[in-house]
């Protein structure tokens, strides 16, 4: 595999850090520029998984930003894993995360590096799992435990969930689908897994060169630590790899470690972006903290497993963004039907960012099919609450 060349302008040139926000937008598929729910997941490569659901579940609010038809967010699962085809994958991408299943064969190293655990599942334990679950068809992890650890709760890792977790993670069991209780149902892979993507035949670094320029395209511009967190890899295989990748080297003023780009991305540093809307916590444009810092000169935590008096900003948080900036962040819920705005932060008490705050909870709203909005009076300072109240209504 060779480098494509990039335009000569391109590369001799550095990008302005606002060049690099612009590529890192659109590149991440927003606004709202993909057809479906499975193209999504073919473009940003993984989508993290979360048990969180105080606003919806974190991957529908990942998907339900990218997509083109403002669907109801509960279409997302329907496509998932309620109409009949199989489309992802859950497996530890990044985090636990859905994968798409053409991805499956790109995941073979992986796999092959699970087999070699300690943490992998004698023989025994091993065979009588897959004995049982080649009997019985799909279960659940609550219909797999048995003995002594039968009562213990999901979030557990008792030596039924550590050894089903180790066989999906070295591939001899795959989830596909869940259940009406949106409970994991675990199957044979074999059984699962479309035959034409069920192979281990990449080596180590085919499956990941491919996996690298997958994660240029979702990234847009990158560094070498960039790529190691979005895939869970060391940042010296990614140094090691990038060279055989169709990716390219390049400067952003500003960043005192180089960058790589795809071609493709570098289409986008002038193109518009006037939108403006909430991005989950667990969005793919904001996992990794150091990224968020250099390209939108903006800090961004989880706070939803810390004390509630150790927060700063709220328990479950979506930074705002309007256009390609990062300019304040929310602290969000969903119940009884409405959209509750239950804390608010905003950078600069400005129209354009007061216009795009309300442009993000409309839009929301809508795709929650929420039939209202409601801001909590200690929300913000007086001032803030009365605007944003007269621009929601």
């Amino acid at each position: 595999m060779t480098n494509t060349p990039a335009p000569t302008s391109t590369r001799d040139a550095a990008l302005t850090a606002a060049e690099a926000r612009t590529i890192a937008i659109h590149a991440a598929g927003m606004p709202h520029s993909l057809g479906s729910v499975s193209q999504v997941l073919k473009h940003l490569g993984s989508v993290q998984l979360d048990a969180i659901n105080v606003l919806a579940k974190a991957h529908q609010l990942t998907i339900a930003s990218r997509l083109r038809e403002r669907s109801p967010i509960a279409a997302v699962d329907d496509a998932l894993w309620h109409d009949g085809r199989v489309i992802a994958f859950e497996y530890p991408a990044h985090a636990a995360a859905l994968v798409p299943v053409e991805d499956w064969p790109l995941w073979a190293f992986r796999r092959r590096a699970s087999r070699t655990r300690k943490e992998y599942p004698e023989n025994r334990v091993r065979n009588a799992l897959l004995a049982r679950i080649g009997d019985a068809g799909a279960l659940t992890l609550r219909e797999l435990r048995d003995g002594d650890d039968a009562g213990q709760g999901g979030s557990d890792w008792s030596p039924t969930k550590t050894a089903v977790q180790f066989l999906v993670w070295s591939g001899e069991l795959a989830c596909v689908n869940r259940d009406e209780g949106n409970n994991r149902l675990f199957d044979l892979a074999s059984r699962t897994i479309p035959a034409n993507y069920l192979t281990d035949v990449l080596t180590d670094d085919e499956c990941l060169v491919r996996l690298l320029n997958r994660a240029g395209r979702a990234l847009g511009i990158a560094t070498v630590d960039d790529f190691a967190d979005y895939l869970r890899i060391s940042s010296g295989t990614v140094r090691t790899l990038l060279r055989q990748t169709d990716l390219f080297p390049v400067e952003v003023n500003g960043w005192k470690n180089p960058a790589w780009a795809s071609e493709n991305a570098l289409q986008h540093t002038e193109s518009a972006v006037n939108d403006a809307a909430f991005v989950g916590p667990f969005d793919n444009l904001i996992w990794y903290r150091k990224r968020v810092s250099r390209i939108f000169d903006f800090e961004h935590a989880l706070e939803a497993y810390k004390p509630a008096s150790k927060r700063l900003y709220g328990y479950y948080v979506c930074p705002l963004r309007v256009g390609t900036e990062l300019v304040g962040r929310a602290d969000l819920a969903f119940h009884h039907n409405t959209l509750n705005i239950r804390q608010v932060s905003l950078d600069a008490f400005t129209d354009r960012n007061l216009s795009g705050f309300a442009q993000a909870c409309n839009d929301l709203a809508s795709t929650l099919r929420a039939t209202g909005i409601e801001i909590r009076s200690d929300a913000a300072d007086r001032r803030t609450v009365t605007a944003l109240e007269r621009r929601t209504a």
